[in-house]
């Protein structure tokens, strides 16, 4: 074994058995990287070779199931790949912020850099992940959960051999969230009146996908695509909708109960006389509120007179429409 493999190989026995307490460490720079579910793209950074990269996470990481940290090696450094290093670290201390330099964290992993010019990092982020490692990506066996705070990812180097430039080169980091394969839902009710919400409440059934839903205005999480929804109920008209469901997004929809109240159109045209049960009303395309059960409309233009009878159920609209038509025929 030469001397500089000797050196390497006591430097990594060194940092590895480091790693059974907290790590206190200085980085030369520190970049921030915020990882979000609403935005998949990658965040791009370029590291020295002391740098290092914060990763912060929402209060609510739903639909994250990793992030997935992708390091570019400038070529000049592939030939010193055991004389640099990088590290993932949890529950670092300070929480790290731009300007901060010093910091003591737990050690997750610490290798040196692989002999190629880019690798990329998975940290699960959920236990049930599926992820498996394979020649471009190595998914580490350590989950973070990202209540307990950011991540810190830097660059260090363990041994003394390395290029002249090596303050001029720089690294490319590129972080992104990797997605769960769903989606959310949230419904919200509005009613005609104060207090039906609340009085509302048990005479509300909900269904998706003619799945009963049991705490309908809860968050439903689900699978992208489009979806149904129907809304039964015996104080308002029965609602039905279709939604759309995107991967990582809320889609929230408001739905506005309307009552039972049977409402009629009356169409006719303008010179027309229209007496509904004996009164006379107007036409027009503006809905009337009227009570459910028989009810007779009479039509009268000049001479021409026609009457209908109909019967309004609740929960139903109706129109009812007098259409005057002109026939032409050939005469022999």
């Amino acid at each position: 074994m030469n001397e500089k493999r000797v050196g390497t190989s006591l430097a990594f026995l060194f940092l590895l058995l480091s790693a059974a307490t907290a790590d206190t460490f200085r980085v030369g720079s520190l970049a921030m990287a915020s990882i979000d579910a609403s935005n998949p793209e990658a965040q791009t950074f370029d590291l020295g070779y002391i740098g290092a990269l914060g990763i912060q996470f929402p209060k609510d990481p739903l639909f994250l199931k990793a992030i997935e940290i992708e390091i570019k090696v400038p070529q000049e450094l592939i030939e010193y790949r055991n004389s640099i290093a990088y590290g993932l670290y949890s529950r670092p201390d300070p929480a790290p912020a731009s300007g901060t330099r010093d910091y003591k964290a737990n050690q997750i992993t610490l290798q040196p850099l692989p002999s190629r010019l880019s690798f990329v990092l998975q940290v699960p982020l959920v236990k049930d992940h599926r992820l498996k490692s394979g020649p471009y990506s190595t998914v580490l066996p350590y989950v973070h959960d990202p209540k307990n705070g950011s991540l810190l990812f830097r660059l260090l180097p363990v041994m003394k051999a390395l290029p002249d430039n090596i303050e001029g080169l720089s690294f490319q980091v590129k972080v992104k969230p990797i997605l769960t394969d769903e989606g959310g839902f949230r419904l919200s009710l509005a009613y005609p009146a104060e207090g039906d919400a609340a009085a509302s409440q048990g005479k509300i059934s909900v269904r998706i996908d003619e799945m009963p839903v049991e705490n309908p205005l809860e968050l439903q999480i689900l699978k992208p695509g489009s979806h149904h929804l129907s809304i039964v109920s015996d104080s308002y008209r029965n609602e039905v909708r279709v939604f759309n469901v995107e991967q990582g997004r809320v889609n929230e929809m408001t739905v506005s109960m309307e009552d039972t109240a049977p409402r009629l159109y009356l169409i006719a045209p303008e010179n027309a006389l229209i007496l509904f049960d004996g009164e006379r009303v107007g036409s027009g395309r503006e809905a009337r509120v009227v009570e459910p059960g028989d009810h007779v409309i009479k039509f009268t233009i000049g001479d021409y007179e026609i009457v209908k009878q109909v019967t309004i159920e609740r929960a139903h609209d109706y129109t009812v429409s007098l259409v005057v038509d002109v026939n032409v025929t050939e005469t022999p």
